[in-house]
């Protein structure tokens, strides 16, 4: 759960295929961006689709602590607009839809400090402290995680009532008030966790069986989710990756209710099986409630209408894939504007921005 000097800016051709066409703009990352000590934790374009706003993880050859670093860029030339250091060892553990809003913990690696958590204006660098007491103090590894519209803050332990331990509890973060809290039993193996979802309901996951998301006052199911499972901003849809662990043919990225769960489609793509598990390991991001899906794999990013599951764009590998750090570090994060018109996508050191026709 524990998860930049100078940029050169270049432009890149003008994209074509069958598919819609695509404008692209490649920002060149250096120095802090070298594979191995600096990783992107969160990328989200802003309301307005004017910026691109990155979470980063960085260590120094000579720190002994990580930090986050957060940089805001101009989401048409993709000129760097701001640049926030948050200090040594501090964590990013989630943001709200526009990465404007983070929760960030503090001193997590220090045995002479309990750690700390705060809600940070990444544009400005305003801090506020979360309640102490709204975690356990049992907690060896606190967990914390804020709504996509930053109403809600949820924290999780693990510390709960005797068969039910996993504890979720829900504050509406403006009046500080406590509005939810539910718990679950522990499933069998895997990794547990607990959290509030983007559109302010509790959810228990586990990385081997999935989970559920409940009603956050009455603890009634609302839908069983998957490991590997995208919610839409208004929890309307899900889009659900195949499970690595447990995954049988045919291997599908399926599109589900997100009220109802039911099965309403798939993405429309050709897995094969040496295909199955860079799908499974995927990531992807809703465009706002534009009814569009970017999924990413290390070397493929496509977009999707949601909920018929039609390919509405490719965007071809050459454009924004970094070949040298297939070598070390394959992962792709991608972002799309709310309108679902803009995407970007972090590929090593390499960060390029495309319009969607």
């Amino acid at each position: 759960m524990r998860q930049l000097a100078f940029f050169l800016v270049t432009l890149a051709a003008a994209l074509t295929s069958i598919m819609p066409r695509s404008a692209a703009q490649d920002v060149g990352v250096k120095g802090a961006a070298q594979p191995g000590r600096s990783f992107t934790e969160n990328l989200a374009f802003s309301k307005d689709g004017s910026a691109l706003r990155e979470v980063r993880r960085v260590r120094a050859d000579t720190d002994r602590f990580w930090c986050v670093r957060a940089i805001t860029y101009d989401a048409k030339t993709g000129l760097i607009h701001h640049v926030l250091s948050l200090g040594p060892d501090t964590t990013f553990y989630s943001a709200t839809y526009d990465g404007r809003t983070a929760i960030i913990s503090v001193d997590a690696d220090r045995e002479d400090t309990r750690e700390h958590f705060l809600l940070v204006d990444m544009e400005t660098g305003h801090k506020q402290d979360i309640p102490a007491n709204w975690f356990n103090s049992e907690d060896q590894i606190p967990y914390a995680k804020i709504s996509a519209d930053g109403r809600f803050v949820s924290t999780y332990t693990e510390f709960g009532p005797e068969g039910s331990p996993l504890v979720v509890t829900l504050y509406d973060w403006r009046a500080k008030k406590l509005v939810g809290k539910q718990s679950a039993a522990t499933p069998a193996g895997g990794v547990s966790w607990g959290r509030v979802t983007e559109d302010g309901k509790i959810e228990f996951s586990n990385n081997r069986s999935g989970g559920e998301i409940v009603d956050p006052k009455t603890g009634r199911l609302i839908v069983d989710v998957g490991p590997r499972s995208h919610r839409s901003l208004d929890g309307a849809w899900m889009v659900e990756f195949p499970n690595p662990m447990f995954t049988e043919p045919p291997v599908e990225v399926i599109i589900k209710d997100g009220r109802s769960g039911g099965v309403v489609g798939k993405l429309e793509v050709q897995i094969t099986d040496g295909d199955a598990d860079k799908w499974a390991w995927g990531s992807g991001a809703f465009c706002g409630t534009s009814g569009r899906f970017i999924a990413a794999t290390n070397d493929t990013v496509q977009a999707f209408d949601i909920p018929s599951g039609k390919k509405i764009a490719d965007l071809p590998l050459t454009t924004w894939q970094d070949v040298d750090a297939m070598k070390t570090d394959p992962t792709v994060t991608v972002a799309c504007s709310l309108n679902g018109k803009r995407v970007a996508i972090r590929s090593g050191v390499r960060l390029t921005l495309h319009d969607l026709k």
